[in-house]
């Protein structure tokens, strides 16, 4: 059969399964809530003009020396209860799995996406802590990778593209200044590559602040750096940041039980090593009852088309609102809930994070084991031994993208397949993945969405991440296990799909980065991975994450790319 009478067949027969997803996906009304920051104080720029490949090389980890296990943050008052919906609630499964089956099962080889991959596969050793945390960002000539180090402190590598060493291992911490509070960070790294100013963007933690660095140039060895250390009302826990026009915006997990904290940094001044005008800190932008673990993640810009004039930055987060609402929640749906932030550096009283309307999405199940364990994901070879897969957040990143006739919105996050909502019920995990459009001055819609997690309910899949490039095709990663025979250990592995292929598939056969060869031992898993793409060609995607061989955790980056780029 010819690939286009395939694609038609193949859209007749999901046809039949779409209108759960479709009826699911109007617009719904939201109560509008308007939240108003609280001020600093201005910040000054400290200048680093050294050559990174001079600075002290930060000592590595090697196997016979002790792994250590992070704190886990979770700040729910003791004697809460939790508001989650009765177990016996009947609730719609999740038929966006059957979607991905039916496509798996009918779709011949030549009407499956193809990409090349493999041009640079980049192993990095442990680093002597639970998580890693591993993140990657590409920028015009230089690809940084990151991950805590539980040794001399949270590094970053500087490769170049066809993946030679170029500078490092560099702690963050030498780069801040003597005696400043960052050159003792805390892990958690965050980088990402401004790709509007053609600059690189850093965020490490302290104890009460963030660590941010700025470079000065698009080079990040010898460029030279700005340096500003924000504080914050808490420990900034488990940071998400996003690039827009107007700020830096990181939210943070600072134990707030009335909602998610997010700040927004003076991205102008930053950028030429001026005083910042002070952050701005909207506290309690939005409740989920019965969870201690509070974020919303902010949209960061890729791409070379900017953003409507005017346009604001959008954050979000998925709402399972079996988990918040009790016996009223929608069993028939769930929710991406969406928030726009205005900000005005000149009369911050005018700043603002507003409600959207929410976009409603097909049912799914944020229940491991419950709501609130850490590693609930099983694996081979132990009945104990789990994974945590990040079931609160919306997974590093969000993505956007203005296409001229549309803006595009892309995420992922975790579900159980499984619709169960008590300790007897099995873990199926699985990745839901997302893409919001919204054209002209309409609202955000769902445009698509899928689950994946093709095998049997064995097979896991979890801490999805993915990116859009240029031409609209999708790249995901993420961790399979499989506790069935043939058994796969923390393995890492991506897929992805074109433009133009049906609606809530994903076309790429999962191909493999590398395969696991243990148990992980550690409920500390992943928490953070990347999926980014490189901003010359904007296309070819880079990935890394963490996989379990023998010995211990390691972490591997891999790009890949679609024909036609």
């Amino acid at each position: 059969m010819k690939q286009a009478t395939f694609q038609m067949a193949a859209a007749a027969v999901l046809s039949f399964l779409l209108p759960c997803a479709a009826i699911a996906a109007q617009p719904q009304a939201a109560q509008v809530k308007t939240v108003r920051p609280q001020v600093g104080s201005p910040v000054s720029a400290h200048s680093i003009g050294v050559d990174i490949r001079n600075l002290p090389r930060a000592k590595e980890w090697h196997p016979g020396m002790a792994i250590r296990e992070a704190h886990r943050r979770q700040y729910t008052p003791i004697g809460t209860r939790a508001p989650h919906a009765p177990d016996n609630k009947p609730v719609a499964r999740d038929r966006l799995n059957e979607l991905q089956a039916i496509y798996d099962r009918a779709a011949p080889k030549a009407a499956r996406a193809k990409v090349s991959g493999g041009r640079v596969s980049i192993n990095n050793p442990n680093t002597g802590v639970s998580p890693g945390d591993p993140v990657l960002e590409v920028g015009t000539n230089h690809v940084i990778y990151a991950v805590n180090s539980g040794g001399s402190g949270t590094y970053f590598k500087v490769y170049d593209k066809a993946g030679n060493l170029v500078a490092g291992p560099t702690t963050f911490g030498s780069l801040a200044p003597a005696g400043n509070a960052c050159a003792s960070d805390r892990g958690d790294p965050l980088v990402h590559f401004d790709r509007q100013a053609g600059r690189w963007f850093f965020l490490t933690m302290d104890d009460g602040g963030v660590c941010t660095f700025v470079s000065k140039t698009s080079d990040p060895v010898s460029g030279g750096w700005w340096f500003y250390r924000y504080a914050t009302q808490a420990f900034p826990d488990y940071p998400h940041c996003g690039v827009w026009n107007d700020a830096y915006v990181c939210a943070t997990n600072e134990g707030s039980v009335a909602g998610a904290d997010v700040y927004a940094f003076d991205r102008a001044n930053m950028l030429n090593g001026a005083t910042a005008r002070a952050a701005q800190r909207f506290s309690s932008v939005a409740t989920l009852p019965g969870y201690g673990f509070q974020i919303i993640t902010p949209s960061t810009f890729y791409g070379t088309t900017a953003a409507p004039a005017g346009r604001r930055q959008v954050l979000a987060r998925h709402r399972d609102d079996e988990a918040h609402d009790g016996a009223a929640a929608n069993g028939a749906q769930d929710f991406i809930e969406l928030f726009e932030m205005n900000i005005d550096w000149n009369t911050p009283a005018n700043s603002s994070i507003t409600t959207l309307p929410r976009v409603a999405i097909t049912e799914f199940n944020s229940w491991f084991t419950d709501y609130s364990t850490f590693a609930t994901v099983p694996q081979p070879g132990s009945k104990t031994a789990k994974l945590d897969p990040i079931r609160e957040v919306i997974l590093n990143q969000l993505t956007y993208r203005n296409f001229g006739t549309h803006e595009s919105l892309v995420g992922t996050f975790a579900t159980n397949q499984n619709t169960g909502r008590t300790r007897r019920s099995p873990v199926d995990s699985g990745v839901r993945w997302f893409e919001l459009r919204r054209s002209g001055s309409g609202n955000w819609a769902l445009h698509q969405e899928g689950t994946f997690s093709p095998g049997d309910v064995n097979t896991h899949h979890l801490l999805g991440v993915a990116a859009m490039d240029k031409f609209g095709n999708i790249g995901m990663g993420y961790n399979v296990t499989k506790t069935s025979t043939p058994t796969v250990y923390a393995s890492l592995r991506y897929t992805g799909r074109t433009a133009s292929d049906p609606l809530g598939v994903m076309s790429v056969p999962e191909t493999t980065v590398a395969a696991g060869a243990a148990v992980e031992g550690s409920g500390r898993w992943g928490d953070y991975y990347q999926m980014t793409v490189d901003p010359v060609d904007d296309c070819t995607f880079w990935f890394v994450g963490m996989y379990r061989p023998s010995g211990s955790w390691q972490t591997r980056i891999q790009d890949f790319k679609f024909p036609g780029c």
